[in-house]
């Protein structure tokens, strides 16, 4: 091709490049003057507490845990220098109650100093991000127990893609440039695209979370520590499911939430016999309590807890601790 040729075909490859700017820039406009807005936050997955407004300004983007609280990474720096010997991971259950606190208070009265812990729980994470975290930002911290406590994300509907597909989406849509309204246009098409002729699926199959918490106890001996798998509590009865609108965003049926739920439970059951992990089983702990004693001890979603029930489940957390023998390694170093 002659000099003119080249100077024309570069020409019409600047003039196409600028009219797809140009356009993109209009609809990244028309988006934002309507209002779109779709981003992979827990709002769109976390029932119950915390409520939707807050979660929509209590969290930042991590291209592979989703998201995470802001400070995250000064939380990180913190327990990497303090070393606690107890690690919790979880979800809202645990980033958002008190039994940690409880614990730590149960731990002081029985011992006189106090318990070396770090609470490192996200609100609406599942258990493929606490693999996640575990394996990406735990090497360091020198824990000695690892509390694991996950259940209820995973068995919910979410985005309407495996957790292990949204970091697929991560991958290709990064926090970098999901400010913008025209890559959450194409991140929503791209999901939409995903489930078109499948039935939505939760957020992790039962099959995978039992991997994840196997994959957890593996990570964690590795680690030189050791897993202790907490089955989720609740408080849900058949036929009385809390108001709130399950379906659609949750769940299929609101009839398959107690099943549903017991089969997750059960699942962490055999998983800790299976990987060699401990085993605290809060959710037949819970469940063996009369209605009397129940009473007060959950909020209304069935599943977090009120004072009362952070103060009951951290007993249950150190009966099994202190079953397994490991109250005394967990006092801070020093």
């Amino acid at each position: 091709m002659n000099a003119p040729g080249i100077r024309r075909l570069a020409g019409n490859l600047l003039l196409l490049a600028g009219t797809f700017f140009f356009f993109a820039l209009v609809l990244e406009l028309c988006l934002r003057l309507t209002g779109f807005q779709y981003v992979l936050r827990p709002q769109d997955i976390q029932f119950g507490r915390p409520e939707p407004v807050l979660l929509k300004v209590a969290f930042q983007e991590d291209d592979d845990l989703f998201w995470v609280r802001p400070g995250y990474e000064q939380k990180l720096e913190r327990l990497r220098e303090q070393k606690p010997s107890l690690l919790l991971l979880g979800d809202s259950c645990t980033d958002l109650g008190h039994w940690d606190q409880e614990l730590a208070a149960l731990y002081r009265a029985r011992f006189g100093q106090d318990l070396s812990w770090g609470n490192l729980a996200v609100a609406g994470w599942s258990s493929y991000q606490g693999l996640r975290q575990l394996e990406r930002d735990v090497p360091g911290m020198a824990p000695k127990v690892v509390l694991a406590y996950f259940g209820w994300n995973d068995h919910w509907i979410g985005f309407g893609i495996e957790d292990k597909n949204v970091a697929g989406v991560k991958r290709l849509f990064s926090s970098r440039t999901s400010g913008s309204r025209l890559v959450q246009l194409l991140t929503k098409a791209y999901l939409a695209w995903g489930t078109r002729e499948t039935a939505l699926p939760n957020r992790v199959s039962l099959s995978d979370f039992s991997s994840n918490l196997e994959a957890m106890a593996a990570e964690t001996r590795d680690l030189g520590a050791r897993l202790m798998i907490l089955t989720a509590p609740s408080n849900h009865v058949a036929g009385q499911e809390p108001p709130g609108g399950l379906e659609d965003r949750w769940m299929r049926d609101v009839a398959e939430l107690v099943p549903l739920h017991q089969s997750y439970a059960e699942a962490a059951r055999k998983t800790a016999r299976d990987s060699g992990a401990l085993l605290c089983d809060l959710a037949a702990d819970f469940a063996a309590l009369t209605a009397e004693e129940r009473a007060g001890l959950f909020m209304d979603d069935g599943i977090h807890f009120q004072p009362a029930g952070d103060a009951k489940l951290a007993g249950f957390v150190f009966a099994c601790l202190d079953e397994a023998g490991l109250l005394p390694t967990l006092d801070a170093p020093g």
